[in-house]
């Protein structure tokens, strides 16, 4: 067969390399071929190589004689499949003499179409032209194949929000360690042990349906005793005429992330001595608390509480039992105020701490009167047992102030009313 060799020809139609030998049948089918596409002819393997090896981005498929196919094992075939840069490129395999098990055995090794010449033209072109859009884009199952290599999970839904598939199951699902088990056709109510996330998805899920306003967001997971934080990336699907068939989402484990970014903003909000909030965490949190007893009308008292002679215990023992004697009043205070009461360390030796649902003066100075007491009772055996004491002053809310700035002058009143009468007690202004 004579068939003119245009490998170096220029052209931005896309290729057909081909290896065939001389008959009449091949030069035809490469005729009907050459209308559509450019014919780059190889003499033999080594050059179907070398021209595989150089550029290759119009390269449309790859055109050989089945039975020399099958007399070489398919020797040239299984190499460029094995090859991660041919894997998108078709072969095709023509022959003269069909057969069932030539056809059979083809198709097994991932020849993507056998062709018996001759044929008529137009099927001959559609078939080709078919082998080669299916190998375009990589099929369904090799893309699903594909994707559970990533440590993401990804998923796909239909227009009813129910997996169509997912490259990864996980321990929040009922059933996913059954091995007959399968996500396909399910809902997440169905599968997801924690109903809220579940609901959360499915409402996620029709609203992006109903407006095609892709969506992310982080969700938590305790289950199995395990504390998880996934971030959930969703976007809508559509089909050719422009409308939204399904849901395409990632799932990411972003827990590292997560608890990393919580410890910050925790430190970012806590003394780190005391384990107390800081200043302006807890003015803001005092602040927001008096405004909801305003409105609500509750009760409530402040205490502003202040380490007597602190300076001369750092004096006498030095800054690191000064520091000593902090954490522990702030681990006695966080251990004893709990629940709705607020409680910060205002810098130095001052502490303050907002008593909710308090309505009574006697009650907050008899837990006043109990701080100094656990407080002497832990320093207990330390050098500088005699040396530490509390003054504590108190306000009572709404009766000495309806706001927190208020509150704090008026306990501050207090305060130094205690400190100008001897120190180690507690004082409500009348």
């Amino acid at each position: 067969m004579e068939i003119k060799d245009n490998k170096f020809r220029k052209s931005n139609r896309q290729q057909m390399i081909i290896r065939l030998p001389d008959n009449a049948e091949y030069e035809r089918f490469v005729n009907t071929m050459e209308d559509d596409y450019e014919i780059v002819t190889a003499k033999d393997r080594d050059e179907l190589y070398e021209i595989l090896d150089g550029p290759r981005e119009r390269v449309a498929c790859i055109v050989i004689d089945a039975k020399t196919a099958i007399r070489d094992n398919f020797e040239f075939h299984r190499k460029i499949s094995s090859d991660m840069r041919f894997v998108s490129i078709p072969t095709i395999a023509l022959t003269t003499e069909p057969s069932i098990e030539d056809s059979a055995f083809c198709l097994r090794e991932g020849v993507s179409e056998y062709i018996a010449l001759p044929e008529m033209d137009p099927v001959i072109k559609l078939r080709v032209n078919n082998a080669i859009r299916s190998k375009d884009s990589a099929t369904f199952a090799e893309i699903e194949q594909m994707l559970k290599q990533l440590p993401s999970n990804i998923y796909l839904k239909d227009a009813e929000g129910k997996y169509v598939f997912a490259t990864h199951y996980w321990h929040h699902l009922h059933q996913a360690d059954d091995p007959d088990w399968t996500i396909r056709g399910k809902t997440d109510l169905e599968i997801r042990k924690d109903k809220d996330n579940a609901r959360l998805a499915l409402e996620s899920d029709m609203r992006m349906l109903k407006t095609g306003e892709g969506t992310s967001y982080i969700i938590e997971e305790n289950e199995d005793g395990i504390r998880e934080f996934l971030e959930l990336i969703k976007r809508p699907v559509y089909d050719k005429n422009g409308n939204i068939n399904g849901i395409i989402a990632l799932i990411n484990d972003v827990t590292e992330f997560q608890l990393m970014k919580m410890e910050l903003e925790k430190r970012s909000r806590v003394d780190p001595l005391t384990g107390l909030l800081n200043k302006s965490t807890a003015e803001e949190l005092i602040s927001m608390a008096i405004s909801n007893s305003a409105r609500n009308r509750g009760k409530a008292a402040l205490m502003v509480i202040d380490v007597d002679c602190f300076k001369e215990v750092n004096d006498t023992f030095g800054h690191a039992i000064g520091d000593q004697v902090l954490a522990k009043l702030g681990r006695i205070i966080k251990d004893n105020f709990k629940g709705m009461d607020i409680c910060g360390r205002f810098g130095g030796d001052e502490f303050v701490v907002l008593l909710r649902e308090i309505d009574d003066a006697s009650t907050a100075l008899l837990l006043g009167e109990h701080l100094n007491m656990l407080l002497a009772e832990e320093c207990r055996g330390e050098i500088y047992e005699d040396a530490v004491t509390l003054s504590i002053g108190i306000a009572m809310f709404p009766q000495h102030g309806t706001t927190y700035k208020k509150l704090f002058v008026a306990a501050d009143k207090a305060l130094y009313h205690v400190k100008n009468n001897g120190k180690a007690s507690q004082y409500v202004l009348p």
